[in-house]
């Protein structure tokens, strides 16, 4: 969970009597009054407007320091702070300067564009309310033209993006009912976190509604209570069994055990239930106060109702603080002196100006919350649908094609929570429609994190006319149909090609520039082309960046106007679902090729609840899934291409099949929009010479036709050794720890011997064991326990691997859906008995079932030793990505292409859309 830290310089109210300030706010240089300027004392309601003479009086009972605040538009607002020790009367002057950079609102508003929307919405989840906070509707910044961006760059941390104002924020609040006045001094935007503070008036709202007065009021008090202001106060009065915190202290160091969802199992465990009376304070004069921390101390929020995602059996939202320093400092309203000294995390992070209450906000003892219960529980579920959104973005390596050719196909996956990309699906559908939505031609792809490749081989009969592509996930069926992607598709009729008035161009400002460095040389059979791309920011420093490349004959393609870019892909990013919005979910993620059956028992005798075995060839994938109790089951996770025979059945206790299953097909969805259609007319080509991107024309890698050639690789030969893991326990560990002591660094609970759940909604078996590159199938949880603790021995171990995460584990299939184990043993060390791992299929049923579209890969290195032809597409690359922000690639480019189109298409790793057309005449 993210820590905000946001400061809005606190102060205490109500220790001594009453006091006067006053003063005179004059124009600095000329001398001049300002007549009509706001003096008013930060975060509170407390203020005036000068007279004609500039003069102001403010009386009431301020605590021994305040800071007090002058502003007039078009000003640059002044700051100072005011002691009343040992006088009850002060006199202040202010003198301010005319902001000269302060732009006029008309300026303002014409320098709006996308990147500045984008920025706004985030600037506002981080500053008014986070989106699923019920008050995030009520509350609205009156001129929001008056804030500007700029990205910064330190010399030492991470790039942010900050928001500075000319002019005093004018913000409405009618969840609170007042009017605020903020001059923001510092904000900025981090991909870990968020801060900002500033100087704030409250002006109280005015209605003649005694009901909405008494929504306010009742607003007002649920807020406090809510607040780290209020738990700061409860801890100073030790105020006992408090009915609106309950505190326990985390206890830190154990490794050895994966704390679970379950509350009850942590109580006494991982967290100490926690008095107030046992928090050591003490005063440090001057009505401020030093509360000490023992550990991170984790509070539950009673009275208030706000699922959470931490326990399955706590509805109640819960928070955690942590002094880095042990302690931190208060004063005695309970207000935080450095905000710096603690972290907050959980629901108290969610407090922002929509929350914010004056300083001077009087509190009652009566509270009534049950108006808010309600709404703050559906505002979360419908949080939480959104965030589990995800939608395809596709690009291909022409803007239109002919009957016969390849269409290449690159692209992203977008996520309104980019932390749920490991967790969401890896499975794409793309189709190609008629203008009726009947679909011509369909294929299936990998998602692999996040990144999409592909290929459609369009048939030679295809009619010429007006398509569209469609992209979407069997997850995104859960949400409505504008989450798929839909672009045009056109298919151009021989000696045809599309004209347009203008090229396309991309309207939005680029903040990332593309520079491009290129060297061509001769040989025989074909031209080679070193090139160097560059990937900046404004400030020209490298970048990191995935992107899709794509380099074609400028002569020969004609650009059309760009119809689906990424930048408006993007826009989805802003679009939160209806408030009407509601799904049960029924479409599941998937993992990789799916099937969904259901199983029949021979009699009634035979549960419907029955562990499923689903087995790829001769165990090169498997796995087991459990029906529900109407008797249909779903499984996700297999990895093949093409059609594959998958041997499915029940089996009973003894590994015996019974009954029998039925597989039911996954049908695809209904199409009731409309996809656009790009304004171009056909001309006949008047060059003789006339290329087509034929896939099999090219000359394929060395690699790839022994690749075909080869037999199927067994499940062990393609995963022993794979990659790098999640963990690793060396040689070194291996000699002196115990198998437990082992586990426990693993992190495998050592009562259900899992990893935990990393599948969205799903229930995991037991981990995967492959011992000396051989897979165990059919292990259940008790037996890999028993035979890691009491069937090896660590110090006779070269390694162990663990593979839990939804990346890694991925290329496992099936068979590595709860993660994977691996062991090496040392040369000549084994272990008894051995698992039989032959497949014995007696009694299963077979189906065919379709796997991943394959599809020509674009062939990046042609044969050496032959003349190359002239190609519209030269070259293709949908996973390109940077190295230190440098791209670089030899391409061999056949002879007589004079005009070259480089177009560059994709994000940084801060999510910043780059997009360069590179047109080289050589």
């Amino acid at each position: 969970m993210r820590s905000l830290c946001f400061i809005f310089f606190f102060f205490t109210f109500g220790s001594i009597a009453a006091q006067t300030v006053s003063g005179v706010v004059r124009e600095k240089g000329s001398g001049l009054p300002l007549p009509f300027a706001n003096v008013f004392v930060n975060n509170t309601t407390k203020g005036i407007a000068t007279d004609e003479e500039g003069r102001f009086t403010l009386s009431g009972n301020f605590p021994l320091e305040i800071e007090l605040v002058a502003s007039f538009m078009g000003f640059v607002t002044q700051v100072k702070t005011i002691s009343f020790v040992g006088n009850k009367e002060v006199e202040v002057f202010f003198e301010l300067a005319f902001n000269e950079s302060n732009l006029s609102e008309v300026e303002l508003k014409a320098k709006r564009d996308k990147s500045w929307e984008r920025n706004f919405r985030k600037f506002e989840n981080v500053f008014l309310a986070l989106p699923d906070d019920p008050y995030k509707s009520q509350i609205e910044i009156l001129n929001p033209w008056v804030i500007e961006y700029e990205k910064i760059n330190p010399e030492k941390g991470a790039n942010y993006i900050r928001a500075y104002a000319k002019d005093p924020l004018l913000i409405k609040n009618e969840a609170l009912g007042y009017k605020i006045e903020y001059h923001l001094q510092d904000f900025r935007m981090l991909r870990t976190g968020s801060r900002f503070s500033g100087q704030v008036f409250f002006r109280s709202l005015n209605s003649s509604d005694s009901q909405e007065q008494f929504k306010w009021e009742q607003a007002r008090q649920s807020s406090y209570i809510s607040s780290l202001r209020h738990l700061n106060q409860s801890i100073l009065l030790n105020v006992s069994d408090s009915v609106y915190f309950q505190m326990f202290r985390v206890v830190s160091g154990q490794l050895d055990r994966r704390r679970t969802d379950v509350f009850n199992l942590e109580l006494n465990e991982t967290i100490i239930p926690l008095e107030n009376s046992s928090i050591l304070r003490r005063p440090l004069g001057d009505n401020t106060f030093r509360i000490f921390l023992p550990d991170k101390i984790e509070i539950h929020h009673l009275g208030k109702k706000w699922g959470n995602d931490y326990y399955k059996d706590i509805f109640t939202p819960i928070s955690w603080i942590e002094a880095p320093d042990g302690y931190y400092d208060i004063d005695r309203n309970g207000v935080l002196i450095d905000p710096t000294k603690l972290i907050l995390s959980g629901y108290l992070a969610r407090e922002r100006v929509a929350r914010a209450l004056p300083l001077d906000f009087e509190v009652k003892s009566t509270l009534a919350l049950s108006n808010e219960k309600s709404q703050v529980s559906n505002s979360k579920a419908g949080f939480q649908f959104n965030k589990l959104r995800e939608k395809v973005w596709l690009t291909t390596s022409k803007p239109y094609f002919y009957p016969g050719e390849t269409a290449w196909i690159g692209g992203r996956v977008l996520y309104q929570d980019p932390f749920l990309a490991d967790s969401l699906s890896r499975v794409l559908y793309v189709d190609i429609l008629k203008p009726n939505n009947e679909i011509v031609q369909s294929a299936t792809f990998p998602i692999l994190q996040g990144k999409i490749s592909g290929a459609l081989v369009l048939p030679q009969d295809l009619s010429p006319g007006d398509y569209g592509l469609r992209a979407y996930t069997h997850w995104s069926r859960n949400f409505p149909e504008s989450d798929q992607f839909i672009a045009p598709f056109i298919v151009m009729e021989a000696g045809f090609i599309p004209e347009v008035t203008e090229a396309a161009k991309e309207s939005f400002p680029r903040n990332i520039k593309v520079k491009s460095d290129y060297e061509l040389s001769d040989s025989l059979n074909y031209r080679m082309m070193n090139l160097q791309l560059t990937f900046m920011d404004e400030f020209d420093n490298p970048i990191a960046a995935e992107f899709v490349l794509s380099i074609s004959d400028a002569d020969q393609v004609t650009e059309l106007t760009e119809g689906s870019s990424l930048e408006q892909a993007m826009d989805w990013l802003d679009e939160d679902l209806p408030e009407s919005f509601e799904s049960g979910l029924n479409y599941p993620v998937e993992y990789g090729i799916s099937i969904r059956g259901k199983y029949v028992p021979d009699n009634r005798r035979q549960p419907l609840i029955t562990p499923i075995t689903i087995v790829q060839g001769d165990l090169e994938d498997f796995g087991q899934v459990l029906p529900d109790s109407a008797g249909n089951f779903w499984a996700t996770g297999l990895n093949f291409q093409d059609t594959a025979q998958i041997a499915i059945a029940a089996v009973n206790e003894k590994l015996r099949p019974i009954g029998s299953v039925e597989l039911n097909p996954i049908d695809k969805p209904n199409f009731n929009l409309t996809f656009p259609k790009p304004a171009y007319r056909k001309v006949t080509i008047r060059s003789e010479e006339y290329f087509l991107d034929t896939s099999g024309d090219y000359i394929l890698l060395e690699e790839f036709v022994k690749e075909e050639t080869r037999e199927r690789e067994t499940m062990a030969e393609r995963n022993y050794g794979y990659g790098a893991p999640t963990q690793e326990v060396g040689p070194k560990e291996l000699e002196k720890l115990s198998m437990e002591e082992i586990l426990g660094l693993l992190r495998l609970n050592r009562n259900t011997a899992k990893f935990g759940n990393y599948n969205f909604g799903e229930t995991v078996g037991a981990p995967l064991l492959i011992f000396d590159g051989s897979p165990r199938p059919y292990m259940q949880s008790g037996e890999l326990l028993d035979f890691l603790l009491n069937s090896i021995e660590p110090s006779q171990l070269l390694s162990i691997k663990v593979y839990s995460d939804n990346i890694s584990k991925a290329v496992f299939g099936m068979a590595g859906y709860a993660g994977v184990i691996m062991i090496e043993t040392k040369k000549g060390f084994r272990v008894n008995p051995e698992i039989e791992t032959k497949f014995n299929s007696e009694g299963f049923q077979f189906f065919p079932v379709l796997g991943f579209t394959a599809f020509p890969e674009f062939p990046k290195a042609p044969s050496s030793d032959r003349y190359l032809a002239k190609k519209p597409t030269i070259y293709w690359d949908p996973l390109a990505e940077t190295t230190d922000g440098v791209f670089e690639v030899k391409i061999k480019v056949p002879y007589g292409i004079n005009r070259f189109r480089i177009k560059v298409e994709g994000r940084s790793l801060d999510g910043e859309v780059i997009f360069e057309m590179i047109e080289i005449n050589k």
